[in-house]
């Protein structure tokens, strides 16, 4: 599972930054941004980490259902610390990197969500 993993995570990752530059070139200021590839960076580092944090260790399913939850709410809290300090830094872009976070943030959600309920399966 893990080539195969980190396969599909790569082919996201190539397919989120090819829609976040596409609509970065678009002359709309709501989508506009230099900074489009931050997200995706971000997303692989933390998918990364998730993934290692839970597949690691036991395969309890009420401890693995925890640890899952514990991890998405972690991520969430992350990211709204990460937008707030970048719309803090840079305010003419920050809702143009908003979008393009939360695009990166959808596929990566969905990207993760789909190995995890595989993950589960195949544990069981």
């Amino acid at each position: 599972m893990s080539k195969k993993y980190y396969l599909y995570l790569v082919i996201v990752c190539i397919g989120t930054l090819s829609l976040s530059f596409g609509l970065a070139q678009q002359h709309n200021r709501y989508i506009e941004t230099s900074h489009f590839w931050i997200p995706t960076l971000f997303f692989l580092i933390t998918t990364i980490l998730i993934n290692m944090l839970l597949t690691s260790g036991e395969k309890d399913s009420k401890e693995f259902v925890f640890k899952t939850l514990a991890m998405s709410m972690g991520r969430l809290l992350l990211c709204m610390i990460f937008v707030f300090v970048y719309s803090l830094i840079n305010k003419p872009q920050a809702l143009a990197f908003t979008v393009h976070f939360m695009i990166a943030y959808v596929f990566f959600t969905v990207f993760e969500i789909s190995f995890l309920l595989k993950y589960v399966k195949q544990s069981n």
